[in-house]
């Protein structure tokens, strides 16, 4: 640290008032303009186009548009270009120093100095001045700027058309400068308005040189002002006249014998245009012309694209036009800008702060991988900001926007960070700081809240709550880790907190970095803070005020927790933690384990309580308790349960001893609170700490786990740690424990095993185990028979023994006194299927044999079905009565189980019990419905036992004929079951159909089916009503049609009447009758015409009605009436034929097509259209074959067998076949 301030570092104080915004055309500090620029690679490719249209000559349009947000440094960029021209006043040394300074400037100068042009003269105008561009034009402003660069007085403008014009014309502007009247100059009376024009009368009359102009008399003087006014308005001044005084004043300065050119710089043109469409219109005009008369370099810029604002305005855009002709410009970043304007350093300055940082330790920031930031290496512009400090500001900035809107990311591109950094040395005192002083990021923080709204208030909340709770190093954490938590480039590591903590280049940087491990701790105790483990080195964030209060709720809900409830989740926990291996509370398992196959065993939890000194017995596996408690508590727990089951007495064999820590407790009453506390809807952040609450505590589970010491109730010291011991000391367990225990060498897989041991003591099938297993079994694999072994000893046991339950078997393999403890359940199923299989032992279930091999091995396959059997020893072979079976099967409609018949008599004399009511109305009914040869009486007769709860006799039930009428019965039961029998409906439909469509088909079909000759089947009535309400719609359906040309859209009959009577009431269906039946006598529409009465009645028309007419062929007749009579090229179709006809009949009246014709004309049955057009080319060429017929008459005649039949005789026959009239159609085309 040193004596000196900050503020005497810097080249300007940072104390200073902020600068209006840049304007284009003020260059009064064009040397720090200079310097505080920052040449990014789009200045330079804006740079590089400008110098190719300056140097251009050609006729394309010399027009670029710079477009970018605000505060991307545009202005300062083109005003920049204009100093570079060398041709502003008093700046004409100073264009060099850009070119040396910045490599497009210099690309630029030297494409300007190779090009034609002597002189470059900038006209740059400032368009965001609303109050001078108001009442202007662009053309206007444009001419203004010209004569700002003449030194012309441009106030009043007409002043300026004035000025110009003399000097164009005369020459005289330097005279009238250089004289004085009155004692002032044109330029002190243009100061005063009133004063102007009276010395302007005065003064130019006077001088000699205007001897021979107009003026020389005051008359002239006051003219010539006159007419500046009037070529000056807005509405006179167009952009011709523009043109016109840029092309004059150009040819009038190279009358010195240099070039020049106009560079006309056009600064925020968006804004000027707004959102005025009228603007834009007289921007394209002004650039149009310019372009199309003189073609300057014209350079725009503007925040909007110009594309866009065409596309917007004009609707079209023309790619190959000139406003397409854009460079975006992407300005330095903020923190650059702040570096060159705010922070930069005097030259001592410079040194001094290089001095301080040459021995100041590293304390820049660690970056993540994916970093954005772009290191510029200029330590010494960001003092007293860290290198990475402003760059990482504006990222914390931008995104403390965005929590509230959605923000581009150069909103902060613009002065904001400017203005804070300013506040930094007014508002905090920071100017007056000591040099070697590092602004500290909790003060960033700090600053951020005072001068801006962006930090949240749950945030401010929050780090009140630290300050009430922990010491200043925990808050200014807490801040630092907010910040921090804003973004994702800078990793959230105690390294880069600590840094971000140092305060001054000499900094204890380990004291510090202790000083923020301490206060990151405290922070994590305090739920504030949470660390993530998982990725290294280790990160931290600040908890959100929405996760803290959840975090208080979790506190309050995991201190009022049950015991039990605690219990439970531990145990789950710690089955998870080895799935594969621990088994739910007092579960038996079989594993492998150490060599022994199918080793049970099972575990049994104490958890944060002694354990029982009287454990619960079981005898069919290896018991392990897992005790999780406390050290006090697992120390006593662990002699009570040796003690307890030590010696011939004892249950358990194992003991798995887990010290649970109260954190991991207290973690554990969090983590069920926050199961049961978090909502479905919860954020993503409260996901993510359910998350890492879980992992931590699951890894560190597993991990207690693994390390658990085991023991025995016969040794005192520990047998090793579960993660390496476990299996092998289980095994020794099942050793010791259980003797005489049987297991399989091969998997049994119980069905298909069964099937292929019935097959093998059948003479057929392999061995399906082992050799081993059939040692052990007891089975001689020649000759297939069971003679020593288990089996033997088995069936000895049980010698004498009729019929023993599946549960006194079971008790060998799991009960106190059992033979074979510890045997698993698979060998003991192998041993039963294998008994079976061999006929020595039945499975019987629910009284009844069990004789499908299938069938044995799937009740073998759970410990439950296994219980469920019964086992005899006495079996017997079965052979099923195939007529009792077939007799089964048609009274109850599927194939009795098993091959039992007592089983089968049983089932049928229930079901006949339970169904008597229904079994005597079937047979009554049959009775009832059909000829006296079919009847159910002897069914009726064997079943009746049965339905009076007696037993049925299988001798009388397959007795014919009841065989024969239990096929009846089935038949008949889906007929009359039910409280509306399919036959009763059926024949309720057969009346209706009779009633109204007599003589339909589908109608005859149904009288067919019930003529009580034989009992049809459920499926051949349901598909024969079906076609009758088809053919009942489809009846009515078609009517409609008829009338309408569409399809109805109800299903129903009575909706389907409803449309035909609205059709028959939208329609003057009367009319049209009429009109047809005036011309056509023969047809008759009467039953129409009754619907129509019905229609326009009160009465709804009803199917009858429909039906008992011939409403339907009306209808058709009358669809093909209107097609007969609709107009034709040649007339109606009607009306051809009559004329037609009248021919024909006079001159064949014999002929068939004449007949034909008539019968068409008269009716009653109507021709359709098509045959209508066919009669009328037959007719016409019955009668252009006249003459010929008359010529070829004699010839004919001789031709002519007398017996034979005429043609027309022929062809009546052919197209009116009479009944009976057999027509072959011949396909085959090869004998023709």
């Amino acid at each position: 640290m040193t004596d000196t301030t900050l503020e005497s570092l810097f080249a300007r104080s940072p104390t200073r008032e902020l600068e209006e915004v840049q304007k284009v055309n003020e260059v009064g500090q064009a040397e720090r303009d200079i310097d505080e620029f920052y040449e990014t690679d789009s200045a330079r490719k804006v740079l590089t186009e400008l110098g190719e249209v300056v140097n251009s000559t050609g006729s394309q349009p010399r027009f670029r548009y710079v477009h970018a947000t605000f505060g991307s440094g545009k202005t300062h960029l083109l005003k920049l270009i204009g100093i570079a021209t060398g041709e502003i006043e008093g700046l004409e040394t100073v264009a060099p120093k850009l070119s040396s300074q910045f490599s497009g400037f210099k690309e630029f100068r030297d494409r300007l100095n190779s090009s034609h042009i002597d002189h470059l003269v900038p006209l740059f105008m400032n368009l965001l001045d609303r109050d001078k561009v108001r009442d202007s034009t662009l053309s206007l402003l444009i001419y203004e700027e010209l004569g700002n660069q003449l030194n012309y007085p441009t106030d009043p403008l007409w002043l300026l058309e004035w000025v110009w014009t003399l000097e164009i014309e005369h020459g005289l502007w330097e005279a009238v400068r250089s004289v004085e009247h009155d004692g002032m100059s044109i330029q002190e009376a243009a100061q005063d308005k009133a004063a102007l024009r009276p010395w302007l009368y005065e003064a130019l009359p006077e001088m000699d040189e205007t001897d021979g102009t107009p003026h020389a008399t005051k008359d002239g003087v006051r003219e010539s002002i006159e007419q500046a006014t009037g070529r000056i308005s807005t509405e006179a001044f167009t952009p011709d006249e523009l043109v016109e005084r840029l092309d004059r004043t150009k040819r009038y300065l190279q009358e010195s014998g240099e070039t020049y050119e106009f560079l006309i710089g056009l600064d925020e043109v968006a804004i000027y245009v707004g959102d005025q469409q009228h603007r834009y219109r007289e921007f394209l005009e002004t650039v149009d012309t310019l372009i199309a008369d003189i073609n300057p370099p014209i350079l725009g810029t503007g925040q909007w694209s110009l594309r866009d604002m065409q596309q917007d305005f004009m609707g079209e855009v023309d790619p190959e036009a000139w406003y397409t002709n854009e460079i975006p410009l992407r300005g330095a970043d903020t923190e650059i800008i702040v570096r060159k304007r705010w922070l930069r350093k005097s030259d001592s300055g410079a040194n001094t702060v290089h001095d301080l940082l040459e021995r100041a330790p590293d304390f820049e920031l660690e970056l993540a991988d994916a970093s954005e930031y772009t290191d510029v290496g200029e330590p010494v512009e960001a003092y007293p900001f860290r290198e990475h400090d402003l760059w990482l500001l504006r990222e914390v900035m931008q995104s403390l926007k965005k929590e509230d809107l959605e923000v581009d990311r150069e909103y902060v591109q613009g002065r904001a960070l400017l203005i804070l950094v300013r506040s930094l040395f007014t508002s905090f005192d920071w100017s007056q700081k000591e040099s070697g002083a590092v602004i500290a990021w909790d003060e960033i923080y700090d600053l951020i809240e005072r001068e801006t709204t962006d930090i949240p208030g749950w945030a401010k909340d929050q780090i009140q709550k630290v300050e009430n709770t922990t010491d200043e190093m925990g808050v200014s954490v807490a801040k630092v880790l907010y910040l921090l938590g804003q973004v994702d480039a800078v990793p959230t590591t105690k390294e880069n907190i600590t840094r971000l903590l140092v305060n001054s280049v000499d900094p204890d940087i380990d004291q510090l970095e202790s000083d923020v491990e301490e206060a990151l701790k405290a922070l994590m105790e305090d739920n504030f803070v949470r660390t993530d483990e998982s990725v290294q080195p280790q990160t931290y964030r600040i908890l959100s005020k929405e996760i803290v209060e959840f975090w208080d709720q979790i506190h309050r809900e995991a201190a009022g927790l049950p015991q039990h409830q605690v219990r439970y989740n531990i145990e789950d926990l710690l089955r998870e933690a080895d799935r594969g291996r621990l088994t739910a509370d007092d579960s038996l398992r079989t594993r492998n384990v150490d060599g022994i196959s199918d080793a049970p065993y099972t575990f049994r939890y104490t958890v944060l309580d002694q354990v029982d000194s009287s454990p619960e017995p079981r005898f069919d596996g290896v018991v392990a308790r897992v005790l999780a408690a406390d050290s006090n508590t697992i120390e006593e727990s662990r002699t009570r349960w040796q003690e307890a089951n030590a010696g011939e007495q004892g249950v358990e064999d194992v003991l798995i001893v887990i010290e649970l820590s109260k954190g991991l407790r207290e973690s554990i009453r969090h983590l069920i609170a926050l199961d049961k506390l978090l909502e479905p809807g919860a954020s993503a952040e409260l996901r993510i700490e359910q998350q890492q609450e879980e992992e931590t505590v699951e890894d560190e589970i597993e991990e207690l786990l693994y390390g658990a010491k085991l023991y025995t109730p016969d040794h005192n010291t520990t047998r090793g740690t579960y993660l390496s011991n476990i299996d092998s000391v289980l095994a020794d367990a099942v050793r010791e424990k259980f003797e005489n225990r049987k297991t399989l060498d091969t998997r049994l897989q119980e069905v298909d095993d069964a099937r292929t041991l019935f097959e093998f003591f059948n003479g057929n099938g392999t061995w399906p185990f082992s050799s081993d297993d059939a040692e052990m079994l007891g089975v001689k694999t020649v000759p297939r028979e069971i003679s020593d072994g288990w089996a033997e000893e088995f069936l000895n046991d049980y010698a004498g023994e009729e019929l023993v339950s599946g549960e006194t078997v079971l008790e060998e393999i799991a009960g106190r006194r059992g033979k074979y403890l510890g045997t698993p359940r698979e060998a003991l199923a192998a041993l039963l299927i294998t008994l079976a299989a061999a006929n020595k032992i039945e499975i019987r279930r629910d009284g009844v044999r069990i004789e499908d091999p299938g069938g044995i091995g799937r009740v073998m396959r759970r410990l439950s079905d296994i219980r469920d059997i019964d086992i005899g020893f006495d079996p017997v072979d079965i052979e099923g009565s195939s007529n009792l079976k077939a007799v089964y099967q048609s009274l109850r409609g599927f194939a009795p189980q098993g091959n039992d018949p007592t089983a089968w008599l049983s089932n049928l004399a229930s079901w006949a019990e339970k169904n008597s009511s229904g079994i005597r109305n079937i047979c009554a009914r049959v009775d009832l419905e059909f000829d006296e040869e079919i009847t159910l009486d002897a069914l009726r007769d064997a079943l009746e036992p049965g339905m009076a709860g007696g037993e049925l006799d299988d001798a009388v039930l397959t007795e014919s004929p009841v065989p024969t009428q239990a096929e009846w019965f089935h038949k008949a039961e889906p007929l009359f079951e039910g409280e509306e029998p399919l036959w009763d409906e059926f024949n309720s439909t057969l009346e209706t159909m009779r009633s109204l469509y007599p003589d339909a088909a589908i109608t005859y079909k149904m009288e067919d089916a019930v003529d009580r000759s034989r009992i049809p089947s459920k499926e051949s009535l349901t598909k024969l009503q079906t076609e009758a309400q088809d053919f009942r719609t489809s009846q009515i359906s078609e009517l409609y049609h008829l009338l309408t040309g569409t399809t109805p859209e109800g299903d129903s009959i009575s909706e389907l009447c409803s449309a035909v009577e609205q059709a028959l009431l939208d329609q003057d269906i009367i009319v049209e009758i009429d009109t047809v039946t005036e011309t056509i006598s023969g047809v008759n529409f009467e039953s129409l015409r009754e619907l129509d009465e019905i229609a326009a009645s009160a009465d709804d028309i009803s199917e009858s009605d429909i039906a008992s007419g011939n409403a339907v062929s009306e209808a058709s007749q009358l669809e093909e009436a209107r097609g007969i009579l609709e107009d034709q090229p040649n007339g109606p179709l009607y009306n051809q034929l009559e004329s037609r006809y009248e021919e024909l009949n006079s001159e064949h009246s014999d002929a068939f097509i004449t007949k034909q014709v008539k019968r068409a004309l008269s009716g009653p049955d109507l021709v359709t259209p098509s045959r209508a057009e066919a009669l009328v080319k037959q007719a016409e060429a019955k009668l252009q074959s006249t003459d010929d017929d008359d010529d070829d008459d004699d010839e004919d005649d001789d031709d002519q067998d007398d017996d034979g039949p005429s043609v027309d005789e022929l062809w009546a026959d052919v197209t009116e076949p009479g009944d009976g009239t057999i027509v072959v159609i011949d396909t085959e085309e090869g004998d023709r």
